[in-house]
């Protein structure tokens, strides 16, 4: 049996504090079984706990956003807001809960150029490598943010022989993301708003079927624009990935849902 996956959202955004439940049973109701919701920081982190015990639909991946993870020597008037922590403190923290069995991946964590300038990348590179190394001890999947540093990403994640691995909203070079996927066996998750995105249609074509994935990253890149995203949006970028690929709906979808398996769950093929 196969099921519709979202491997990349974030439903502790405060766009979800009022209908957080109606949000899970509207994907439930379009065929989710898996709703993989990423951290940023302590709050969302704890958050995320919560939400994986209260609706067992929900999966905890626990991280450090690139922007929290150099909040420490970001000047106080940064253009963002950010959660001022310890990132030791809370990386201990991943690791314990990582230890524990308590979480199905690390992320989100990784490197930003878009927010941060190259000053932080030594900084975002330490805490990425120590994020990446509870992973591997682990054998769980990172699951990478790589905005503007997408080839350095790809380097690190070469480098350290980092064997589960999905990049989310990749939005580097087709090519690059091609050879990973069929060198290392790296995922790549593609966002709802694909239908309008001509990048994400080229690597949702070009990349090998092993290595395609569906995110919403909501309430970001919703389908419609100006619109909040929702984890019951991945059944269309499903119907998008299928006629870019010449699938059915159906065929796409179980591809899809044994790839996530395979990276989150470590099985070779969806139950009986």
């Amino acid at each position: 049996m196969a099921y519709y996956v979202d491997v990349h959202t974030h439903l502790t955004h405060p766009e979800f504090q009022d209908d957080t439940q109606a949000v899970i049973e509207r994907a439930e109701k379009k065929g989710l079984r898996a709703i993989v919701v990423n951290g940023l920081e302590p709050q969302s982190n704890r958050q995320i706990l919560k939400l994986s015990k209260q609706y067992p639909i929900v999966k905890a991946a626990l991280g450090i956003y690139p922007i929290e993870a150099v909040n420490e020597i970001l000047p106080p008037d940064f253009k963002l807001p950010l959660q001022r922590f310890s990132v030791r403190q809370e990386i201990d923290f991943i690791a314990d809960l990582a230890r524990a069995g308590e979480l199905i991946a690390i992320g989100e964590c990784g490197m930003d150029g878009y927010h941060l300038d190259p000053h932080t990348f030594p900084r975002q590179e330490e805490v990425f490598i120590a994020l990446l190394s509870i992973a591997q001890k682990n054998d769980i999947p990172v699951i990478v943010h790589s905005r503007k540093c997408e080839t350095r990403i790809l380097e690190i994640l070469a480098h350290y022989k980092v064997r589960k691995a999905n990049l989310h909203c990749y939005t580097g070079k087709i090519k690059a993301a091609v050879q990973a996927s069929e060198t290392y066996g790296w995922c790549f998750s593609i966002p709802a708003n694909i239908a309008r995105v001509q990048s994400f249609q080229l690597l949702a074509a070009k990349l090998p079927e092993e290595s395609l994935l569906t995110e919403t990253d909501a309430p970001y890149l919703s389908p419609q624009p100006g619109t909040r995203n929702e984890p019951a949006h991945v059944c269309q970028t499903i119907e998008q990935i299928a006629g870019l690929r010449g699938w059915q709906p159906d065929e796409a979808k179980e591809k899809v849902w044994k790839n996530y398996e395979r990276l989150f769950m470590g099985k070779s093929a969806s139950p009986p």
